[in-house]
């Protein structure tokens, strides 16, 4: 017969190391379903090295510009900017839809934009993304400065947090049914996934 004293002992014990054994399976059951399968890793990564040369080839067209001052002076910012984007547009004269969102990478968007957009509870999410103004529908093309009189639609910060992070400068937007990579200094449509919204 054990005394009381240790048999309570060896119940708190035993208690003890069946928490600790649920905690360790629930945290390796979490960093399963939150992390990266390779597969996905390899196309966010491809994903990062393409957006990463675009913004080296935009620093590299700024920094070709003449030395000038730097001005307050919004007509003069505009004009810079203008001159900026029509650089850049000439040193990637080539550059075609799916240059960045690949294949294998427009997919992988478009089923976080799915999972995203789909489902209870997600109606204000589609709202957001959905075009308040389909009046005036814009063709989405690479290399076009979006034009400044026209509103982005906002992308949602649920849909946010579940892509890839962006270097400064660049943003995600959706025009349209196009879910599209802006450069946010020069307006230019970067890359775009055609029909986006499900």
């Amino acid at each position: 017969m054990i005394p009381e004293p240790k048999r309570k002992l060896i119940l708190m014990r035993n208690i003890f190391c069946v928490l600790v054994l649920t905690l360790a399976l629930s945290s390796s059951l979490r960093t399963t379903a939150v992390g990266q399968s390779p597969a996905k890793k390899v196309i966010i990564e491809d994903f990062g090295a393409r957006v990463n040369a675009y913004v080296r080839l935009r620093k590299d067209t700024e920094d070709s510009f003449t030395a000038r001052a730097p001005s307050n002076d919004s007509s003069e910012i505009a004009a810079h900017k203008i001159e900026l984007a029509g650089m850049i547009v000439s040193a990637r004269s080539n550059a075609r839809q799916g240059d960045i969102f690949t294949p294998k990478i427009a997919a992988k968007f478009r089923e976080i934009i799915r999972k995203t957009l789909k489902g209870p509870g997600t109606q204000d999410v589609r709202r957001t993304v959905e075009d308040n103004d389909p009046e005036k529908p814009i063709t989405v093309r690479v290399n076009m400065v979006y034009p400044e009189d026209h509103p982005f639609q906002t992308t949602p910060p649920t849909l946010l947090g579940r892509l890839p992070d962006l270097p400064m400068d660049m943003g995600y937007r959706f025009i349209g049914r196009s879910f599209v990579l802006i450069d946010n200094k020069t307006r230019l449509i970067v890359d775009f996934i055609p029909d986006a919204i499900p």
